[in-house]
Formats: C-alpha cells, sequence, structure tokens
C-alpha cells in the first residue's frame, strides 16, 4: 500500500496526525484562499457560469504555482446507500481519472458516534494522465448544483511536502512543511488570501518576508 503510507508520511511531514477539517485550523503551516468572487451565485436558479469561471480561474493559478506538480490524488468517498463500486464510477466518469491504484476502506464514527462507512481512492499522478481543471471544476460545482461527493474530500499532495484542498466553490487550503515552501504562493496571491485568517498568515510569514 504504498500511496496509502506515503501519503500519511506527507500528513506526518505536515505536523498533522491525521487528516482533521477544516485542514488550515489542524496544520502549523498553511494558507488559506478565498476562491468565491463577488459576483452572483446563481443565475436563473443554476450556477452562475461567470461565478463558476472566476473561482475556476483563481483555483486554477493556485494550482500551476505550487512548488511541484502533486503526485499524488486522494478522493474519500461515503457510500450510504450505494456500493463502494457506484462511487468510484461516479468520480471516474466526473473527473476523467482511470481505475485509482490503491484504495481502502474504514468505519469512522461522526461527531454523534453514528458510523460511516468511508472509501479513500489513490491515484499515483506520475503514472495516470489527468486534468486538474476538470476536476477542480467539479469541486466548485459540488456544493451549488454539482455532484456533493466532490465537496470538502478531494486531496492533492506533493513532495515538499504540500497538500492542495480545494474544499468547495469557496475556499481553499495550502498547508506546507515549512514557510519557506510557501512564500511564494503567499507573496503571489496575498490578495486572495481569505480575511478572516490573513492576520494570522501574516504573522506566519512575517518572518520571512
Amino acid at each position: 500500500i504504498m500511496l496509502v503510507k506515503k501519503f500519511e508520511s506527507v500528513l506526518c511531514q505536515l505536523g498533522m496526525e491525521r487528516l482533521e477539517h477544516p485542514l488550515f485550523y489542524h496544520a502549523p503551516v498553511g494558507i488559506r484562499f478565498g476562491i468565491g468572487g463577488e459576483e452572483t451565485i446563481y443565475l436563473d436558479g443554476k450556477p452562475n457560469p461567470v461565478y463558476v469561471q472566476g473561482a475556476l480561474d483563481r483555483a486554477a493559478a493556485i494550482y500551476r504555482s505550487l512548488p511541484i506538480p502533486p503526485d499524488i490524488l486522494r478522493i474519500d468517498g461515503y457510500p450510504e446507500e450505494e456500493t463502494d463500486d457506484s462511487v468510484l464510477t461516479t468520480v471516474r466518469k466526473m473527473a476523467g481519472l482511470p481505475v485509482p491504484q490503491e484504495q481502502e476502506a474504514s468505519v469512522e464514527l461522526d461527531e454523534d458516534g453514528d458510523a460511516h462507512r468511508q472509501i479513500r481512492f489513490y491515484w499515483d499522478l506520475k503514472c495516470v494522465s489527468f486534468c486538474p481543471e476538470q476536476l477542480i471544476r467539479e469541486i466548485i460545482l459540488g456544493d451549488i448544483g454539482g455532484w456533493s461527493g466532490f465537496t470538502s474530500s478531494v486531496y492533492l499532495a506533493g513532495p515538499g511536502p504540500f497538500i492542495y484542498h480545494l474544499y468547495d466553490d469557496r475556499g481553499l487550503d495550502v498547508l506546507g512543511g515549512s514557510q519557506e515552501l510557501l512564500l511564494p504562493l503567499y507573496r503571489q496571491f496575498h490578495g486572495w488570501i481569505l480575511e478572516y485568517d490573513l492576520e494570522q498568515i501574516d504573522r506566519l510569514f512575517a518572518s520571512e518576508d
């Protein structure tokens, strides 16, 4: 289970024991970006294409500026009413992905102590052809009219180490192994940092800047 172990080792290097949401508040070094623009989200009851495109442009620009291209993609699924295979079929069809190289399942307890089955799919991005924009677009649509299975469940990890986590149309967390690693993103996209967390993030990078 190479990819699973590799992903766990990235988490460990980021100073996290496990993936805990919101990721930004559980990682020592991270930046939280605002992705949704000022445009109205819906037009005539449907997602506004201008809003979706703006969010896609911002998320994709940050993706292209990561320290290096991510080499692991992890997508989590929660097959409640359906089988693991049908969840995977939906993921693959919408994100244009091949069969994952690895997958694992477990039963997780939520805050109320209810058990939910979770399945995790892993792709080695060095070996598969993959269109990040297609996946990013589906995550953005997840909460506003697309398939909700992509909301908060897609993680792109790479050496450095870093994790890119676009959780929905509003925001994106990038976590890094050091301030130095994320400094270029901090400088280049400072105007997109979520205002609510700006002061904390500025303090984090003050020593580097």
